[in-house]
């Protein structure tokens, strides 16, 4: 059965659209409490979302001898591995089946690369590789095969209160230190996973990743001064020999200790990214798990004013992939038009993106008979093609269709 942009195309060969197409943007705005801390990895837009920057500088020795050239096509795949990650939360789909193919067939995906200087304070330091993958392809992909991509609105806000520790000297990472410390900035991995968090611009009330060495009450003041829903601590001691030891604990926003752990390894900054990494998937896994499962809703469009507002609305349902894995116009009476949608994750995520529409208005709403019923401004101003003038020609497509 054609949609209603084909019916309409078909029917109408003098009909010109003028789409101005309105994506559902989410914007979380702080309010309240005055905040103590610095903010860091904001909402990026859709196309934003599928772009990464990977670091392609060659690899030194101590006299500055170049031993070793970045690898263009490993660093594609890196790319992909970042993409992954950052779209699902999840680092065990990395290790996967479906997320070797991806990797394996990065460059594939890419719409585009380029190379870009590197510059602190309009010096160029470096060079980087801006990676640009294909967002329908791969959003179409996911749905084949079932990935669930963990949306923005839903990843919580962490408050990271980092120490490091060398040759019995204890500095606390606030954004000051950070800003002449770069072996131990570890800001860019978990922005580059578009993960939010926050930092403290002062020193006090600090937490050290020791059990029982702070009241819960504590941390919660903490979370509500900064307007975070977690309180990560970690501390990073480097020895000597060179070698690395990291011991953290995450607290959760009741200010209870929910997940701990300790590491080792020769790079610091490897053992921090993999902190991050486990605070994806646990951020994640519960809207996974929810989000496994496809359902069904029937959605009504009420008063409607057009042929070139249903399509708008037929349109913005199709592309709002993955959350919808399919949109179709099942019935058109007068200014009513009703959707059939097969959606996934929750009921409420799909509530959402119907809110999403251009002035749309809840009428009503049934979780328990999946129905959905908006309303629409009505007239507008601008000239348009009447509902009223399709509904035979939509009538007998059905009929063609059955």
């Amino acid at each position: 059965m054609r949609s209603f942009i084909q019916i309409t195309q078909s029917c109408m060969r003098a009909f010109v659209l003028g789409v101005g197409l309105t994506l559902c943007a989410v914007a979380h705005a702080e309010q309240g409490a005055t905040s103590n801390a610095v903010n860091s990895a904001a909402l990026l837009d859709e196309q934003a979302l599928f772009t990464l920057v990977e670091g392609f500088d060659p690899e030194v020795d101590a006299s500055g001898q170049v031993v070793k050239t970045p690898d263009l096509n490993q660093k594609i795949r890196q790319g992909m591995r970042d993409l992954l990650l950052r779209l699902t939360g999840d680092s065990a789909l990395l290790q996967s089946d479906e997320g070797r193919e991806f990797i394996r067939d990065a460059k594939a995906w890419l719409t585009r690369y380029a190379f870009e200087p590197r510059k602190e304070e309009g010096v160029t330091v470096g060079q980087n590789l801006r990676l640009e993958f294909d967002r329908q392809r791969l959003l179409k992909a996911f749905q084949s095969k079932n990935m669930i991509v963990w949306p923005q609105k839903e990843r919580p806000k962490t408050l990271v209160m980092g120490s490091f520790l060398q040759e019995g000297g204890l500095l606390k990472l606030t954004p000051e230190a950070l800003g002449y410390r770069p072996d131990v900035e570890f800001r860019p991995y978990p922005k580059l996973l578009a993960l939010p968090l926050s930092l403290p611009v002062s020193e006090n009330s600090w937490v050290y990743p020791l059990a029982d060495s702070v009241a819960a009450e504590q941390i919660q003041g903490l979370l509500n001064q900064s307007g975070s829903q977690y309180l990560l601590s970690f501390r990073l001691e480097k020895s000597l020999q060179g070698d690395n030891a990291l011991m953290w604990r995450l607290y959760d926003p009741s200010g209870q200790s929910v997940l701990s752990g300790t590491a080792n390894g020769t790079n610091g900054l490897a053992l921090t990214g993999a902190l991050f990494d486990r605070l994806m998937a646990f951020y994640s896994e519960s809207y996974r798990q929810s989000a496994s499962v496809l359902g069904a809703a029937v959605v009504g469009v009420n008063r409607l004013s057009s042929a070139e507002q249903l399509i708008e609305v037929e349109r913005y349902l199709q592309s709002q992939r993955p959350a919808v894995h399919q949109a179709t116009l099942v019935g058109l009476q007068g200014s009513r038009a009703e959707f059939e949608v097969v959606y996934q994750g929750r009921y409420q995520d799909l509530l959402n993106v119907c809110l999403g529409i251009e002035g749309a208005q809840l009428q009503s709403q049934s979780a328990l008979t999946a129905q959905i019923e908006l309303l629409l401004p009505g007239v507008m101003e601008r000239p348009a093609t009447q509902l009223i003038d399709l509904s035979k020609e939509f009538e007998a497509n059905m009929r063609e269709g059955q």
